[in-house]
C-alpha cells in the first residue's frame, strides 16, 4: 500500500539524480549496508518515519543523505581505505581458486590466440591476487613444473581506469615489476612480452595487438565498466561472468512448477477475453486471477532468497537481465565453462519471438487455403502481371538471386589470408 501511495501511476523517472542502479558485484555489500541502515532508522524508537526520511527531534535525516553517506564511504574504502590490504590478508576467504585456470589459458595460447589481462587494480594488488590464483605445484598440466603467472599472458595492463580506457584513455606507461612503481616517460613501440603496462587506451591497445573489435573476446564481471562500454563503444565480443547463475539455475529447475503456474494463468487470462470484442459491454472479473498471479510471483521471488532473482521479477525480466541480453554475447557463472567447447565453436543465441510473432500460429491448413485462393486469382491475372513485371523491370533493380546479408556470420576476407592477425582473447 505504501508503494501505491508513493507511485500511484506506477511510473518512476529513471533519472540519475533520482535512481542509482545497483547491479554489479561491487554493489552487493553496499546494498546490504543500505538495507540494514534503512531498517535500523525506520524501526528505531528514537526516530519517527517521514515521507523522505526519518526524524529525531529537530534532526531530519533524509534517505538521500543516508545513501550519499554510504556511497561516499564505499568509494573511500576502495580508493583510500584498507580494503585491498584486508583482502590480501585473507585471500582464501575472498578469492576462489580453480586448478583448471592454468590449463585453460595455456590451451588458448596453443590455439594461436593471444591472452591479455586488463584490470583497474594497481600492480601490487594484481600481482598478489594472480600469484595466489596460480599457486600450484604444477604448471598448465600436472606433468609441467610451476611457472610465474605472467607467463600465461601475452600482455598485462594494470591501472586501466575502465570505462575511461574504452574512450579517450590515459597515457600508456611501463611498470617496474620489482618496485611496482611506474617508469619514467611513456611507452612507444610494440608491446613487449613479459612487460607490465599501466593505463593506455583501447585505440592504442587494439592497434598494438593487431586486432579488430570482433577479434576480441573480453571477459569481465562488471556489466557497465566491462561489458556495456567495451561492446557499445568498441564492438568487442563480450563474456559476462555472473556467479549468481548457479543459484538461479537451481531455482529454475527446483521451482519449475511455479513457472508453469504463471504460464497457465496467462492462458486463463486470455481465455476470459477470448470471445469479447469492442462491442462488448461485459467486463470480466479477473481480480481472483490477479491475486493468484501475485501469490505465485511472491513465492517465486522468495525462492531466490532475500534479494530476489537477479534476472526475473515474476514472469518479467529485470533491468539487469535486459542489459545482459543486449550487451553480453556470452554469459555464465564462470568463463572456465569454455573448457568444454572447441575454440572453433560457433555460439549462436536461440531465435527469440517478438510479441506479435508469438501470438500467431503458422497453421499448415491456413497456408494451403491461402495458396489455393492465390492460385485461382493468379490464373485470371497472369497475363496482366507479366506485362506489369516487364514494365517494372525497366525502373527497378532485380531481386538478388543469392544471400546478401552477413550479420549472422563472422567471415571476412582477412581470415582467409595467411599471416592475418590472430584473434585476441
Amino acid at each position: 500500500s505504501q508503494m501505491y501511495e508513493l507511485y500511484p501511476n506506477k511510473f518512476l523517472q529513471l533519472d540519475e539524480s533520482r535512481v542509482y542502479v545497483l547491479n554489479t558485484l561491487f554493489n552487493l555489500p553496499e546494498t546490504y549496508l543500505l538495507a540494514c541502515l534503512i531498517n535500523y532508522f525506520t524501526t528505531s524508537p528514537n526516530y519517527s518515519r517521514e515521507n523522505t526520511g526519518v526524524r529525531s527531534g529537530d534532526l531530519l535525516m533524509s534517505f538521500n543523505s543516508i545513501f550519499q553517506d554510504v556511497r561516499n564511504a564505499v568509494d573511500w574504502m576502495h580508493v583510500h581505505g584498507d580494503l585491498k590490504e584486508r583482502t590480501i590478508q585473507n585471500l582464501s576467504d575472498y578469492v576462489n581458486k580453480d586448478p583448471r585456470l592454468p590449463m585453460f589459458l595455456a590451451r588458448i595460447r596453443q590455439s594461436g590466440a593471444k591472452v591479455f589481462l586488463l584490470t583497474n587494480s594497481d600492480y601490487w594488488f594484481t600481482n598478489m591476487i594472480m600469484t595466489y590464483l596460480f599457486d600450484y605445484p604444477h604448471g598448465a598440466s600436472p606433468s609441467e613444473p610451476h611457472r610465474d603467472w605472467q607467463t600465461y599472458f601475452d600482455i598485462v595492463v594494470v591501472d586501466a581506469r575502465k570505462p575511461l580506457f574504452f574512450s579517450e584513455g590515459t597515457i600508456l606507461r611501463q611498470v617496474d615489476t620489482k618496485t611496482g612503481a611506474l617508469k619514467m616517460g611513456t611507452h612507444i613501440g610494440p608491446l613487449l612480452k613479459g612487460q607490465v603496462y599501466s593505463g593506455g587506451s583501447c585505440d592504442i591497445f587494439t592497434k598494438l595487438i593487431g586486432a579488430k573489435g570482433k577479434d576480441v573476446l573480453y571477459v569481465g564481471d562488471h556489466i557497465f565498466g566491462d561489458i556495456l562500454k567495451s561492446k557499445k563503444i568498441r564492438g568487442w565480443r563480450t563474456f559476462l561472468v555472473v556467479p549468481e547463475l548457479v543459484q538461479e539455475l537451481h531455482v529454475w529447475t527446483d521451482k519449475c512448477q511455479l513457472f508453469a503456474e504463471l504460464q497457465n494463468f496467462d492462458i486463463a487470462l486470455g481465455n476470459m477475453y477470448k470471445n469479447l470484442d469492442s462491442s462488448t459491454n461485459e467486463k470480466p472479473d479477473i481480480s481472483k486471477l490477479r491475486m493468484a498471479m501475485r501469490d505465485v510471483t511472491h513465492k517465486m521471488d522468495l525462492s531466490y532468497g532475500m534479494m530476489g532473482s537477479l534476472f526475473r521479477s515474476g514472469s518479467r525480466q529485470t533491468f539487469f537481465s535486459s542489459q545482459v541480453t543486449r550487451y553480453a554475447d556470452l554469459y555464465a557463472a564462470t568463463f572456465l565453462n569454455l573448457i568444454y567447447y572447441p575454440f572453433s565453436y560457433m555460439f549462436r543465441a536461440p531465435a527469440m519471438l517478438m510479441p506479435h510473432e508469438s501470438t500467431v500460429a503458422h497453421e499448415h491448413e491456413q497456408r494451403l487455403s491461402k495458396e489455393d485462393n492465390s492460385n485461382t486469382t493468379s490464373r485470371k491475372t497472369g497475363e496482366v502481371r507479366n506485362n506489369i513485371d516487364e514494365t517494372q523491370s525497366q525502373f527497378f533493380k532485380q531481386v538478388p538471386s543469392k544471400v546478401t546479408h552477413t550479420h549472422d556470420e563472422d567471415c571476412s576476407d582477412e581470415e582467409d589470408v595467411p599471416g592475418a592477425p590472430d584473434a585476441a582473447k
